[in-house]
This record gives structure tokens, C-alpha cells and sequence, in this order.
């Protein structure tokens, strides 16, 4: 019995961050998440940072890994992977670097068009496997 993909995209999109609002950023409908996906290498690095499952304060916190979901930048933000994609000023000069290399600006407007682009996409994840 399958389900039909559309179905389970609303279903696992509609709660929010706790349910695909990460993913959602960069992937806003199901197929362009399968059309860019189906010829991506998926590594562990890439699955972090689509899903926001990962070395990120806000994460680890949830699972009582980490004693604070706040980042070191300042202790009134939270670290999760879009704070440290898009403002963290720890990433500033590899973000800056990035956006030099690429020509957009990394920020969740941004991202589905250069997970879209396949030169954009391989520089934007070789930066984010380093943050």
C-alpha cells in the first residue's frame, strides 16, 4: 500500500519546525526536493543541514545533549542550522566567501535556488559540511 507523496509532504511540512519546517526551506515542494535529490550523494553532513538534525545547540538541547539550545555568538540567540547558515557572525567570513563565490545571498529565500543550481549546490555544501 503506498502513500501518495503529496499526502505524506503536507502531513510531514504542516507542524512546523518540529516537522520538516528546515527541509521546507530549502526544498518548498516535494519534487524539486526529489529532483534535486535523485542526483545529490546524500552524506551525513548534507542529511544535517536539509533537516536541521545535527551538531546544532538547538538539537543536541532536545535530547539533553547539550545543557543550552543558545549559541556561543550571543546567548539570546538560538543555534540551529539556519542561525548558523544565515547570521552567526562565528560563520561570517565562510558565509561571505560563499555568497562572493556563488552570487547569491545565503539565506532561506536563497536556498531553494541554489540547491536548484548544480554549481551553487556543490559550493554551498562544501561550506556548510565545515560549519
Amino acid at each position: 500500500m503506498g502513500v501518495d507523496i503529496e499526502v505524506f509532504w503536507d502531513i510531514y511540512c504542516e507542524n512546523g519546525i518540529y516537522f520538516g519546517e528546515i527541509t521546507k526551506c530549502f526544498f518548498p515542494r516535494v519534487e524539486q526536493a526529489y529532483r534535486v535529490l535523485r542526483k545529490t550523494e546524500m552524506t551525513s553532513h548534507l542529511a544535517q543541514t536539509l533537516t536541521g538534525h545535527g551538531g546544532f545547540s538547538q538539537y543536541l538541547h532536545r535530547f539533553k545533549l547539550k545543557d543550552s539550545p543558545y549559541c556561543a555568538c550571543d546567548p539570546a540567540k538560538i543555534q540551529d542550522v539556519l542561525h548558523v547558515l544565515e547570521e552567526c557572525p562565528m560563520f561570517l567570513r565562510e558565509r561571505v566567501a560563499l555568497e562572493t563565490e556563488i552570487g547569491v545571498i545565503v539565506g532561506r529565500r536563497e536556498f531553494p535556488t541554489i540547491v536548484e543550481d548544480d554549481h551553487k549546490k556543490q559550493n554551498f555544501l562544501i561550506t556548510a559540511a565545515k560549519l
